[in-house]
């Protein structure tokens, strides 16, 4: 990577814009060239920018932590924000590079800070960013971390990186040299970014505390398992037989006395059910003959129907005639009011027409003197306008001439106090002569009491850090003793806990090998399916004899189920018959009911022989006996009787028959549930013993097993016990290997335990020996700390002794610096208010002057004013004089504003009273009309009401209505007729239902009786059925518990099994990263740390050396114990020497060539072609400066550019190339590129 421009504007002192291109001469050619200007130019800022520009931070802002800064916007910013470094004053500032990538080609990289507005006190805004190619002007990244990361990946350097490799600090490096070991490795985790590998340590820790504690955890689970012995378990599966069988023998107790229940339960039912069926028929009959008056009712109204035309004929023709009757009436009387109310408003009209004249008249002689008062007002507003502007302006002119004369008085009294003030501040000034003097060196002597106060207070913390040292030094001494002592103990029962493991791991090994894990889960497993394949032959066995038994019952029902079917059917038959000859007798009967009435006879007995009868009209009179038509009549009725009873007798018939169809069917679909039911649990009672014959059979080592339930029970029973026998002995071996393999946890647990405490205390040996000598090496740093202070305080104190004798005050006396300053700040009050009084009275002087001519002028132009309003008010009262007698003295506007909305109101009314006269002779004449028109209408109504009450009187005389009648039997509504008419036919239709209802339920209480009843009532039966469900119930509840600490019994074997591996492979992997631990891995990182940077201290040490034999052939690096650093004195036979014996200049170049070593070191292994070394070189005589310069020369060899950024004359004369940075006052600098 290498720089080849800089540019930029407003970069702290850099305010105008600059520009150094490196590939321009005299830069181009130049290897080595310097930066030089006077302190505080901005020398530094060339380097802030060319960082800015790159990774949007700078050297400067480095340490500034959290703290804030005020901005002139207002708003404090932190000192930390790259913002920071803008030049006050600027509204935008900027930054750019140009420079060769790695991959060759060039790129500018541009930073930019602006204000809002582009006003220099407008809010900071957003910084931007941004990364083009040269090439092709293409912008890469506008956005801070996008700039950021390709910048990265173009120069193959992050920000730390590369102010290591190409802005090289000399201060971290002589740090370096001087440092103890802890400050060196902090240091050298700073200057190389080894930071990695104290992470790596640190999570090395971490994952091995993880394995221990997963380890841990396992071992815990499995000492946390609790299984059953194979005698309790045993136990548990006799138990849950025992109970199956007596639940077995309960259920066919409950089925019986469940049955007896059911038949105790259809008697009662039906007999219930007859009663209900004999009350229901008894009111059915009682609600059919309360009906009769009902059916009077309906007759009457079939009666009626034929009228309803001409009933409703008359009716509206009476309505038409009393709608006429008041419209005759309604419009004679509006006739009539419209004629009156014409007559009169035909007067009004003629009133109106008088008023108005009147007031035309009045109108026009009011015409001059409006004219002549309108004149008069005019001038009386102008001259009542021109009083008031002149009584305004006298009352103004009298408030400033008052105003004018207290303003003189209060001159006059400022002045009077100013003088008096004066003279008494110069006279208390005389009297403080002493603090005046003081005063006037204040900064000074506050400088001396600050700086000697803090020599103090830095002489008693030294002393007290010293003493604290000291006895830490004694602490630490005695602790590593104790220590040591603890260490050797440690050791030896490390050494006899691991014997002891080692013993019990070959016994448990043993053990392992003639009782594998597996053995007894494989005896449980084949155990549980011995006694599966047992409880499945039982089940199977059940199953097969309840489906025969279903069988035989499906068979007897489907029987039963033909009978009924054959006899519903014959039923039916028979009530179809029946149900035709009721049809057909119906009509005749009525017939015959008909003519042997007492009206027919009477028809009958006026008919004439050869006369057309009124009623059919035929000529034929074919029967005239009255005896012979009611014996017809009645063997009609009888016959009609007779079919309906055979239509009841059929229909009970059938629903007996239905009755007994749904019984059988229902006991043929019970059997088939049954049948199915018993289907099922054969199928799955033999998947059931399959599935356990199968697992059975996977068990290793399986004998001989029956092939098919119920093929040899005996020998099922036998294997099961032989099982059992053999799984409780491999039981107490795995007991005794649970034993072992926990006597092996604890002393493999003590053992680790006592590693870590060795461990322990190896790293509390090295921390205590690291304290010890940081301690011993403040201590010394203290006492050297005290005598400094010491020193500095007595320079203090002698400087101020003079000045504190003169003003009598002792720098011993608490406080000092307080009440100087407060008597500094009471001579300075008194100046400043001797100053001011002086100021008011050179002010008030041409003030007082100037206030008494405004004073005399005021008060002249007062009485002028009022002369002009005296003579204004007379010209005022002349006018009103003159006004005053026309119109009253009304005001013209008013006056003749009234009079004319008078003249207009009597036109207005006149207009209405017009009007109104039109549209009332208007109403009139209507109104006339309509009455004519009602008595036409009321003559039309009364013919219509004749002719139709003529017609209804002629169709009542056939009938026994009278008119009243027709009116009540019409008004009632057509919904309760139809309601009347529907509720008659569903009575007689309840009767009929209920006489089918009662007969059924006859029949099914015989056959209730005929089945019999139990012996035993039916609360002795629900009472023994409740103690066999209680006791069911209690037993299901104790299988569910077997069942279920079965399954936790062989859950928890299972888990087991795996738990071993588990912990195995947790052993395994714990080792692995104790091991690893041990040798890289530690809480705070350190150790690895400490490898790492050892390693690359000797890296550092041989690069600096290459560099060293150049800048000083007399020395050369070596490293010593730990990360120390040593110097070998080529002249006196390499000889070691400690760095703190360095001379200054010596020690710069030792420092340069640490650096110039690092600058190869950094960078993801890239190369920097641009170096800037910082200030230095001013510790350096003339021969070693020249050395230094040669090989910096030298580095043009490689390839590299380098700047030297000094304030030293020779690096000025023997570097021809310079960047010089000038002052140019008011905080600001400018560049300039020379040589020679």
């Amino acid at each position: 990577m290498r720089i080849l421009s800089i540019s930029g504007q407003n970069i702290a002192s850099l305010a105008q814009p600059f520009a150094i291109d490196f590939t321009a001469a005299p830069l181009a050619g130049a290897g080595l060239f310097v930066i030089t200007g006077e302190t505080g130019a901005g020398k530094s800022s060339i380097l802030d920018a060319m960082c800015l520009a790159l990774y949007g931070d700078a050297p400067r802002l480095a340490g500034s932590a959290g703290d804030e800064v005020p901005d002139p916007s207002g708003k404090a910013i932190k000192a930390r924000d790259s913002r920071a470094i803008l030049r006050r004053g600027a509204a935008q500032g900027w930054a750019e590079v140009r420079f060769t990538a790695r991959d060759g080609q060039d790129y500018v990289a541009r930073w930019q800070a602006r204000r809002a507005r582009d006003k220099v006190d407008g809010q900071l805004q957003n910084v931007s960013r941004s990364l083009a190619r040269v090439s092709d002007g293409q912008v890469l990244a506008s956005q801070i971390t996008i700039v950021s990361d390709q910048i990265t990946a173009l120069t193959g350097f992050s920000y730390d990186e590369f102010r290591r490799t190409v802005l090289l600090a000399q201060g971290d490096f002589d740090a370096f040299l001087r440092a103890d070991t802890n400050d060196r490795a902090g240091l050298l985790e700073k200057v190389t970014g080894t930071g990695l590998y104290r992470a790596v340590s640190s999570r090395i820790y971490e994952r091995t505390e993880a394995a221990r504690q997963t380890h841990g955890a396992l071992v815990q689970r499995r000492e946390g398992h609790q299984i059953l012995t194979d005698e309790d378990r045993a136990a548990l599966e006799a138990e849950r037989l025992v109970i199956t069988e007596a639940n077995q023998a309960a259920g066919a107790e409950a089925k019986t006395l469940k049955d007896a229940l059911a038949r105790h339960t259809r008697y009662a039912e039906t007999s219930r059910q007859v009663g209900l069926a004999e009350a229901a028929l008894e009111q059915a009959l009682t609600s059919q003959g309360d009906a009769s008056v009902d059916r009077a009712q309906l007759a009457r109204i079939d009666q009626a129907i034929p009228l309803r035309a001409q009933w409703q004929t008359l009716r509206d023709a009476k309505d038409r005639v009393g709608n006429a009757t008041s419209s005759v009436a309604a419009t004679t009387e509006f006739s009539n009011d419209t004629a009156a109310k014409a007559n009169a408003l035909q007067e009004v009209t003629r009133q109106a027409e008088a008023e108005h004249t009147s007031r035309e008249n009045e109108f026009k002689i009011f015409g001059p003197l409006w004219d002549q008062a309108a004149a008069l007002d005019s001038r009386i507003t102008s001259a009542t306008t021109e009083l008031e502007t002149s009584r305004s302006q006298a009352e103004a002119l009298e408030q400033e001439a008052e105003q004018a004369r207290i303003a003189f008085q209060a001159l006059q009294q400022d002045n009077s106090k100013a003088r008096e003030n004066l003279q008494a501040t110069e006279a208390e000034l005389a009297e403080r002569s002493s603090d005046c003097a003081l005063a006037d060196n204040w900064l000074q002597i506050r400088q001396h009491i600050v700086a000697h106060d803090e020599a103090q207070s830095a002489l008693t913390r030294a002393r007290s850090d010293s003493d604290t040292h000291r006895a830490e030094i004694e602490r630490l001494t005695v602790a590593l003793a104790e220590l040591a002592n603890r260490t050797e103990t440690d050791a030896t029962d490390e050494v006899r806990l691991t014997n002891e493991a080692a013993n019990l791991a070959d016994r448990l090994r043993t053990l392992e090998t003639t009782h594998p894990p597996e053995r007894g889960s494989e005896l449980q497993t084949f155990a549980t399916a011995l006694a599966d394949m047992r409880r499945a032959e039982q089940e199977h066995g059940s199953a097969r004899s309840d489906f025969a038994a279903a069988e035989k019952t499906a068979e007897a029902a489907k029987e039963a189920l033909a009978t009924a079917k054959a006899q519903a059917g014959a039923a039916a038959e028979a009530m179809t018959t029946a149900n035709a000859q009721v049809t057909a007798l119906i009509a005749p009967t009525e017939r015959a009911d008909m003519a042997a009435s007492d009206a027919a006879r009477e028809l009958r007995l006026r008919l004439e022989p050869g006369e057309p009868c009124p009623v059919c009209g035929s000529p034929e009179h074919q029967t005239h006996a009255d005896n012979a038509l009611a014996e017809l009549a009645a063997g009609l009725r009888a016959d009609l009787a007779a079919a309906r009873a055979a239509v009841e007798n059929a229909r009970n018939e059938q629903a007996a028959a239905l009755r007994a169809q749904d019984r059988a069917q229902g006991e043929l679909e019970h059997a088939g549930r049954n049948a199915q039911t018993a289907e099922a649990m054969i199928a799955t009672t033999w998947a059931h013993w399959q599935d356990a014959y199968n697992r059975a059979l996977a068990v290793p080592n399986c004998p001989a097993l029956p092939k098919e339930p119920g093929e040899d029970r005996a020998y099922l029973a036998t294997l099961l016990d032989t099982t059992e026998t053999a799984r409780q002995a491999e039981a107490a071996a795995q007991v005794e290997l649970s034993r072992l393999r926990n006597s092996l946890a604890r002393t493999t647990s003590q053992r680790e335990g006592l590693r870590k405490i060795i461990a322990g205390h190896t790293s509390a040996r090295e921390t205590w020996n690291g304290e010890l000598a940081n301690a011993t090496s403040l201590q010394m740093l203290d006492l050297r700390a005290a005598e400094t202070a010491e020193a500095e305080s007595l320079r203090h104190a002698t400087a101020i002794s003079p000045i504190l004798e003169q003003v009598g005050e002792n720098l011993a006396i608490p406080g000092l610096s307080g009440r100087l300053e407060s008597r500094v700040a009471e001579v300075t009050q008194l100046r400043k208010v001797r100053d001011s009084n002086s100021a008011t009275l050179v002010a008030l002087a041409p003030q007082l002057a100037k206030a008494e001519s405004r004073s005399e002028n005021a008060a002249k132009q007062f009485g002028e004013a009022n002369e002009a309003v005296t003579a204004r008010l007379n010209t005022l009262q002349t006018l009103q004089d003159e006004r005053a007698p026309l119109l009253g003295g009304e005001v013209t506007a008013t006056h003749r504003t009234r009079h004319n909305e008078a003249r207009k109101g009597a036109a207005a009314a006149l207009d209405a009273a017009r009007n109104a006269l039109a549209e009332a002779t208007a109403a009139w004449a209507a109104a006339r009309a309509k009455a004519e028109a009602a008595a036409t209408e009321m003559t039309g109504a009364n013919q219509a009401q004749e002719i139709a009450q003529s017609a209804l009187a002629e169709a009542l005389a056939s009938t026994d209505l009278a008119p009243a009648d027709l009116d009540t039997l019409f008004g009632l509504p057509a919904t309760d007729v139809a309601n009347l008419r529907q509720r008659l036919r569903a009575l007689d239709d309840s009767v009929t239902s209920a006489r089918a209802t009662l007969d059924s339920r006859r029949k099914d209480h015989a056959d209730a009786e005929a089945a019999g009843l139990p012996e035993d009532p039916p609360e002795a039966l629900a009472e023994a059925l409740s103690v066999l469900d209680a006791a069911n119930q209690t037993r299901a509840e104790r299988i569910g518990a077997i069942d279920g600490e079965l399954q936790r019994d062989i859950a928890a074997r299972t888990a087991l099994a795996g738990l071993e591996v588990e912990i195995a492979q947790a052993r395994s992997e714990l080792d692995i990263w104790e091991a690893v631990n041990h040798a890289a891995g530690s809480r705070s990182g350190d150790k690895f740390a400490r490898v790492a940077q050892s390693i690359t201290l000797d890296v550092l040490v041989d690069h600096a050396n290459h560099h060293l034999s150049d800048l000083n052939p007399r020395y050369r690096l070596r490293r010593a114990a730990d990360l120390a650093l040593q110097v070998e004195d080529c002249d006196m036979g390499g000889e070691a020497r400690a760095t703190r014996s360095l001379s200054g200049g010596e020690r710069f170049l030792v420092s340069l060539a640490l650096a110039l070593a690092l600058s190869r070191m950094g960078g993801k292994g890239g190369l920097a072609a641009t170096l800037f070394i910082d200030e230095g070189f001013g510790s350096l005589d003339a021969g070693s400066l020249d050395l230094a310069i040669d090989a910096l020369e030298s580095l043009q060899s490689q390839g590299r550019q380098v700047g030297v950024i000094s304030h030293v004359e020779a690096m000025k004369e023997r570097i021809p190339t310079r960047i010089a940075v000038h002052k140019q006052g008011g905080g600001k600098s400018a560049i300039e590129v020379c040589q020679g």
